[in-house]
């Protein structure tokens, strides 16, 4: 009877009985390769373009170009603005290392499964249940600052949850950011009037197809107040996002 393949790691497993004389040597590799590469394996993807990559799953003993999903940690590279990246839809922890400048990679379960974001410059620590992400650790390695960093946005902009965002609508007069599609209970996005002008130029939150406090779903909200600084924290489908400090 032919060997099986664990579902998580592709790890080869012998049936009862099999492999007389070579067991050895089937361990052996499933410790150098399946095993190592799963523990201490860093696989560089260098993606192009802006379409999907699915990455690879081959079963048993592998080089890691035939098993990419099994690699503890992938470091992707890109020079297009966006690309997808799928998953198999199964349980494991990752690191993620975006070495880009420009590329924001969404990271997506299966086909059509849940989603998260990596953005340029970003380690970030993960893991999957097979449905859902959850995002352990996140870093700025280029500035070396951790998870829920700043970034200054002077025009239109979608952010990713944990964003803290120094909105200037000074620099180029009134502009939206698009709160970010699919949030989970606890996804939060924090915004500050970074030069006290939201009330000559004013900035306008977008929710998709969600709420803001209670509102019609699609609702935007325009700030007019200047030196406004609040964070938003998404509660369900039913409330959407709720301030979590005042205006």
């Amino acid at each position: 009877m032919a060997s099986s393949y664990s579902t998580r790691l592709k790890i080869e497993l012998i049936n009862p009985g099999e492999q007389s004389g070579s067991w050895g040597t089937t361990t052996n590799n499933n410790l150098d390769k399946s095993i190592e590469q799963s523990i201490a394996g860093v696989y560089l993807a260098a993606l192009s373009g802006t379409g999907t990559t699915t990455l690879t799953t081959g079963s048993g003993p592998q080089a890691p170009d035939d098993n990419q999903a099994r690699q503890a940690a992938i470091r992707f590279t890109n020079s297009s603005a966006t690309h997808t990246v799928q998953y198999p839809a199964v349980e494991k922890i990752y690191l993620w290392i975006n070495s880009s400048t420009t590329c924001t990679f969404t990271m997506r379960l299966g086909a059509s499964g849940n989603t998260t974001t990596l953005k340029p410059g970003r380690a970030q620590v993960v893991a999957t249940d097979g449905t859902h992400w959850y995002t352990l650790l996140s870093q700025n390695f280029v500035t070396n600052t951790s998870s829920l960093d700043w970034v200054e946005k002077t025009s239109a902009y979608t952010a990713v949850a944990g964003d803290k965002i120094f909105a200037d609508t000074e620099a180029s007069a009134a502009f939206t950011i698009t709160l970010p599609a699919d949030p989970i209970q606890g996804d939060e996005v924090t915004i500050v009037d970074s030069t006290g002008h939201f009330d000559t130029n004013n900035l306008t939150v977008e929710p998709g197809s969600e709420k803001i406090m209670e509102q019609t779903a699609g609702d935007e909200m325009v700030v007019d107040t200047d030196g406004a600084a609040f964070t938003l924290v998404y509660q369900d489908s039913t409330y959407g996002w709720r301030f979590k400090d005042s205006l």
